[in-house]
């Protein structure tokens, strides 16, 4: 799988032309440490496996510098969805851990980590396909108020958040963004 199959809301492609645009007739170790200097501090470790668990990963995003990623156990049991959702820091530490029972997560009053697992299980089990990248993407910046990332364990109402972007892929005349927040919303009102 190359990294644009990976929802990370990072423009593919934008460091690599900046980089030409920068490094053109340099040598080869001369470019890299520009590309290094560009990226610097924006970076994030994905955690696709959970090595100590075995647990299979569905969804991951960058947070805070660090990453959040979301793990199925492997005593997984569909009649009772609980998935573990793991947090680190910039460092590599594990910061949070929690063990996530989507069945009783409010989309209206939750904080970031039981909805990106709720987000997660919806698009895993097939519900609502595109959930996670839709829940990832409205994240940023719930209402244009800034990053949810700086205050993750804060609850709030996604479902409004989801109809905001919804509605704003509308006024700008995007459709196939409309149609993909308009899934999620949609099977939020349920």
């Amino acid at each position: 799988m190359n990294v644009g199959g990976v929802n990370t809301n990072y423009p593919i492609g934008y460091e690599a032309r900046r980089t030409q645009r920068a490094t053109s007739g340099t040598s080869f170790a001369s470019a890299m440490g520009k590309t290094a200097n560009v990226n610097s501090g924006h970076g994030f470790t994905l955690h696709w496996f959970d090595n100590e668990e075995g647990d299979k990963a569905i969804g991951a995003c960058g947070l805070n510098g660090g990453s959040a990623t979301v793990y199925k156990p492997v005593d997984f049991d569909p009649e009772n969805p609980v998935y573990k959702v793991k947090v680190w820091d910039a460092a590599g530490n594990v910061t949070e851990e929690r063990m996530v029972d989507v069945s009783k997560v409010d989309p209206q009053n939750s904080d970031f980590i039981d909805m990106l697992a709720y987000s997660g299980h919806l698009a895993d089990s097939g519900e609502c396909p595109g959930a996670f990248s839709a829940f990832i993407e409205s994240s940023a910046n719930p209402h244009g108020s800034g990053s949810v990332y700086d205050s993750y364990l804060d609850k709030m109402d996604w479902k409004s958040i989801a109809k905001y972007y919804m509605q704003l892929q509308y006024d700008l005349g995007n459709i196939s963004g409309y149609m993909s927040y308009k899934k999620f919303w949609d099977f939020l009102e349920q």
